[in-house]
């Protein structure tokens, strides 16, 4: 009997020449330049790869093995039982349910120089945290725990199972036994694996307070680095195979990157994950079909992610809109995220948690409040800047300061309302006065409501700052000063509001933007009473 493939030593249909072999028990000739995986079925059809760019399957390449000829030679005498043993490992492939989320579609030739050199970088990481812990494991599965407890509420984009149970890969190879047997570890893409590993160990110790993780500072700037040398050894496979992994990963880089205090190279970063997100058509619910489930949510919440973050990045860092309805020919019909059906996490010592499904349910339920939240102002911020360009080109004409239509008044009031009110069907649990009696709790639930009330409540009041000050500049929203500063005070006082009632570790664990938007909101209102006190004297003088 032929023994099961692992890591080490895939086993590979052997022939001598392509004609002793049907197509279907090979990759063609483009998937197996790209390394990517081939699904060709019979002659009748194409695979995917090859019907998305227009060619045809063909199978010219010569099949060889890498290595010493003398072990080639060796294997042409076991062609059948090797032959069978590729499939048998295919079919377990498509069997395991857990690594869906992290195996990007790479061909088995790529598994063992790849395994290799992730060992090293893994046995490298090691040694380079041998000052803060004996134990790599251990102190990932606490990044891990950290991660999901503080940070995953905001950015839902890793498959908790899946990323808990690719650590295995690394901590028990080379044993064989572990990937015999329909394991499914064949299917964990040491490279891919390790960077998303290393950059959510990196999201941590970036973005989590001192209080939380008082290690983070010191190990922040070790798993960044080795997340980006990681992506950078494979970066051309996966540029031309991206899976939602691929836009998470350099999300998260980009996270990072900020918060150390590099912005230029943060925001070049999260071009690339924009770029990806368009290439990859993930604007449409179209592209998800025929993807396995987890794959396809995780897509979707990469997608949106994006699509905040782009918008934050505009209002809070004067950076250009790069994706919004009017950037796709087609719009965007991307459905909002639905949860996942096994996202059940999975139990460490420091994650008690026991009522998963409540977790999960909450958990999407305010990512899209969040969600609603930046598109409905973004839409209004969009119209903004079209009725200010059309009056630009009417005043260029005329040479008279236009007023605005009753057309575009009312579009806009639709707009607006539609933003003010968006999240006035909020459940009680992600309300801003609930922040007391949350705070009292110890659940894990109760610090997600509270990570995602502080989350929507300060974003609402700092977007509230700025659609009043662009309304500012409309001929027709125009009144009087005092009205204007009223209204400005009164968002200020409810962003104070906000801070003063919601824990301040709650304020911390949404990062550097949400600081941002509260100096910004506490400006405002500091320009309002400097206003005021100037009037106050004139009208003491006169």
């Amino acid at each position: 009997m032929a023994a099961s493939p692992t890591p080490n030593s895939p086993q590979y249909p052997v022939t001598d020449t392509p004609s002793h072999k049907t197509p279907t028990n090979r990759a063609c000739d483009r998937c197996r330049r790209r390394k990517a995986r081939c699904d060709f079925e019979d002659s009748s059809s194409r695979c995917t790869n090859c019907r998305e760019s227009g060619n045809q399957c063909s199978f010219d390449l010569p099949l060889s093995r890498r290595g010493p000829k003398v072990r080639a030679k060796k294997t042409q005498t076991l062609g059948p039982a090797s032959s069978s043993t590729a499939e048998l490992s295919s079919a377990q492939w498509e069997s395991n349910p857990v690594d869906l989320g992290l195996s990007p579609p790479l061909i088995v030739s790529a598994v063992s120089s790849d395994a290799t050199t992730s060992q090293q970088r893994w046995q490298n990481l090691s040694g380079s945290l041998a000052f803060i812990t004996n134990d790599l494991q251990q102190f990932v599965t606490r990044c891990f725990d950290l991660f999901f407890e503080y940070l995953y509420p905001l950015t839902p984009l890793v498959h908790e199972p899946s990323l808990r149970d690719s650590l295995s890969y690394f901590t028990r190879f080379p044993a064989p036994d572990d990937f015999n047997n329909g394991a499914g570890l064949l299917e964990l893409w040491p490279e891919t694996t390790l960077t998303l590993i290393t950059a959510v160990c990196a999201e941590a110790a970036f973005l989590l307070p001192n209080d939380l993780f008082p290690e983070g500072q010191s190990v922040a700037d070790i798993f960044l680095n080795a997340s980006r040398d990681c992506l950078n050894h494979h970066l051309e496979a996966e540029l031309e195979n991206p899976t939602a992994n691929s836009i998470t990963i350099r999300y998260f880089h980009s996270n990072c990157l900020h918060a150390a205090g590099k912005p230029k190279y943060s925001w070049h970063i999260f071009g690339e994950a924009t770029r990806l997100a368009q290439v990859m058509q993930l604007n449409m619910e179209t592209s998800l079909e025929g993807l396995q489930p987890i794959e396809a949510e995780l897509r979707r919440r990469a997608f949106w992610i994006v699509y905040m973050g782009d918008k934050s990045a505009a209002i809070l860092n004067n950076r250009p809109i790069t994706i919004h309805k009017f950037s796709f020919e087609s719009g965007i019909t991307t459905a909002y995220p639905t949860g996942i059906e096994d996202e059940a996490p999975v139990l460490s010592p420091r994650n008690l948690v026991t009522n998963s499904e409540v977790t999960r349910i909450t958990c999407i339920e305010g990512f899209n409040a969040n969600l609603r939240l930046w598109q409905n102002a973004s839409d209004l911020l969009l119209e903004l800047r079209l009725i200010q360009d059309r009056e630009q080109q009417d005043m260029s004409i005329s040479n008279i300061q236009p007023l605005i239509n009753a057309q575009d008044k009312d579009r806009l009031d639709a707009l607006y309302i539609r933003f003010i009110t968006c999240l006035d069907d909020l459940p009680p649990y992600l309300k801003s006065y609930t922040f007391a009696a949350l705070a009292d709790g110890s659940r894990e639930t109760t610090k997600q409501f509270l990570i995602q009330c502080a989350n929507l409540q300060v974003s609402i009041h700092c977007l509230r700052m700025v659609i009043t000050q662009k309304l500012e500049k409309l001929p027709y929203y125009k009144s009087g000063i005092e009205h204007s500063d009223l209204r400005k005070t009164e968002i200020a006082r409810d962003m104070l509001r906000v801070i003063q009632e919601a824990p301040f570790w709650s304020l911390q664990v949404n990062g550097e933007p949400y600081v941002s938007m509260t100096f910004a909101s506490k400006d405002d209102e500091a320009d309002v009473v400097r206003r005021s006190k100037k009037y106050g004297s004139l009208g003491r003088v006169s």
